[in-house]
């Protein structure tokens, strides 16, 4: 009996073994075409920045209260610009200690570019940021993260930051990219653009 039982067992694993893949699928929320709201100028000081998200998400949901908050900050706190945007913590000891203004959108009409994401970033003493970029493929994959890993912000001086991102994936179709407060203090972002090439 039991070398049956065995057996049956072996015959159920090759079949699962030998079996065709089966694709991915992948349910995408409805996606703008470009970018929004780069420079901020939409919405009122003070006030969450249009077209902007804030994650992660769940940190926003009761019964947690928020533990990071966006806003559109004053001339007099941005470089150059008339608005710019911020982020900070809200809570000395986080649940999850990071934050992630960010937007997204269909990027499959830049397959084959290179993208150049620049923006001026400043932190609080003591904190810490990252600019970020993920490319998603059709499967939800991902063909491409930079999250500034190796070369963290951590100066409170204004200053340029870039990350290249070759979109060479033929289904690449989602991109999301933003700004990472990790842990507590403030980080402020400005002077932001996105610029497409074709891949050399």
């Amino acid at each position: 009996m039991r070398h049956a039982v065995i057996a049956v067992f072996a015959v159920f694993i090759l079949a699962v073994l030998s079996a065709p893949a089966q694709p991915r699928t992948c349910r995408w929320p409805e996606l703008s075409t470009d970018p929004q709201n780069l420079n901020f100028a939409e919405g009122s000081v003070g006030a969450a920045p249009i077209g902007w998200h804030l994650g992660p998400e769940w940190l926003m949901q009761p019964p947690h209260q928020p533990a990071y908050e966006a806003r559109i900050a004053p001339a007099n706190q941005c470089h150059g610009s008339h608005q710019c945007a911020t982020v900070r913590s809200l809570q000395s000891d986080p649940r999850i200690p990071l934050s992630f203004l960010f937007q997204q959108f269909d990027v499959s009409q830049y397959r084959g570019r290179t993208l150049t994401y620049r923006a001026y970033v400043r932190v609080d003493p003591g904190s810490t940021a990252r600019l970020l970029v993920h490319v998603h493929r059709k499967d939800c994959s991902t063909g491409f993260r930079d999250d500034m890993g190796n070369r963290p912000i951590k100066s409170s001086d204004w200053a340029a930051y870039e990350i290249r991102v070759p979109i060479i994936a033929m289904d690449a179709f989602q991109i999301e990219f933003g700004v990472q407060l990790i842990g507590q203090g403030a980080a402020w972002i400005d002077g932001m653009s996105m610029e497409f090439v074709p891949v050399q």
